[in-house]
């Protein structure tokens, strides 16, 4: 049986797309969140079927362009 963090490093090495579940855990939030997001496209992501996706690379640029602008992040993760 394999951990959250297992599958993550998992999805770096094999360049698979990322899970709702895995980039709530990275970013220690509820999936909920992560789903809200993408749906207003604050996160980089793709929906395939009912299902959301997400590229590590597009979400290492976000946050390597958050650290350019730290409130970008944050906003991200604002309720409107």
């Amino acid at each position: 049986m394999s951990t959250q963090s297992e599958e993550i490093n998992s999805a770096l090495v094999s360049n698979r797309p990322l899970t709702v579940a895995e980039v709530a855990e990275f970013f220690r939030c509820d999936p909920e969140t992560i789903k809200r997001q993408a749906r207003r496209g604050k996160l980089p992501a793709f929906k395939f079927g009912k299902f959301w996706y997400f590229r590590l690379a597009d979400i290492d640029r976000m946050i390597s362009q958050a650290v350019k602008s730290p409130r970008a992040i944050g906003a991200a993760f604002v309720e409107e």
